[in-house]
């Protein structure tokens, strides 16, 4: 079976949403696009979604975000993720790394 694989654009609202919040600039953030799987001769084909990867030394978080959608999900797609919740995961994630 052949398959197709189109890259997507990242969505350059959400990389401005998410770097206007305060002090995202100190941790290390990744932006991997997503994909259109499509099985040719098929009706059949797989979103892959955008990842965002945030992390510092210690933590970790992905982000998920599709095209057709503005929100943003967390890793196992059970949590809408808004930018004021990533904003105090942020805050938290620069609190834990000032204790350490």
């Amino acid at each position: 079976m052949n398959v197709s694989i189109e890259i997507l654009e990242f969505p350059l609202c959400v990389k401005n949403k998410i770097l206007r919040i305060k002090d995202i600039t100190k941790l290390n953030i990744e932006y991997i696009t997503g994909k259109n799987i499509i099985f040719n001769n098929s009706n059949l084909g797989l979103k892959e979604p955008h990842k965002i990867i945030i992390s510092n030394d210690k933590k970790r978080i992905v982000l998920l975000c599709y095209d057709d959608d503005i929100n943003l999900y967390n890793e196992d797609l059970s949590e809408i993720i808004t930018i004021s919740k990533l904003t105090d995961i942020v805050r938290e994630i620069l609190e834990n790394n000032k204790n350490f």
